[in-house]
């Protein structure tokens, strides 16, 4: 049974901003071979990465969605192909201090979940970011979508190095 926490992430993947993203080629869903024993709340999807010597241009991620739209999805970098996290040679790096590094950090909770407001396992711990960053902190008014573009902007930034 389809419970309100599916039906919500299914709808904002219906809408028009994941749409334009998934036709400009910036994210979409993993080839459905890739899927394999892969039950909701696990979502997996892809987010295009800049070009960068020796990287992929895309990079997947599971995301752990239970309580979607109340609450934060998290996860990290995922290898669909082996059917779990992404061994940490392969995920994208930043430069040294930089957001792209921090974000994307694998000091931090074993590299399990994206160091952002909008991951639930980074929010639980650090509730001064409701202050610091309040224009990052997940509420109901946020989708999928938002989590997306800030990976998409984080792969595409300056900062971004490749793996």
């Amino acid at each position: 049974m389809v419970g309100p926490d599916q039906r919500a992430f299914e709808a904002d993947v219906r809408q028009a901003p994941y749409l334009i993203g998934v036709a400009n080629g910036d994210w979409g869903p993993p080839p459905e071979e890739l899927l394999a024993n892969l039950a909701w709340p696990l979502v997996v999807l892809w987010i295009a990465a800049a070009p960068r010597s020796g990287a992929p241009t895309r990079f997947y991620v599971q995301l752990d969605c239970s309580n979607y739209k109340a609450v934060p999805p998290t996860g990290t970098f995922w290898d669909p192909e082996k059917g779990q996290p992404l061994c940490f040679e392969k995920r994208p790096k930043g430069k040294p201090n930089s957001r792209v590094a921090r974000v994307f950090r694998t000091d931090w909770n074993s590299g399990a979940a994206f160091y952002h407001p909008y991951d639930r396992v980074a929010a639980q711990g650090h509730p001064n970011w409701k202050t610091e960053q309040p224009a990052l902190v997940w509420d109901v008014n946020h989708s999928i979508v938002d989590l997306l573009s800030e990976l998409h902007r984080l792969l595409h930034s300056p900062d971004y190095v490749g793996i």
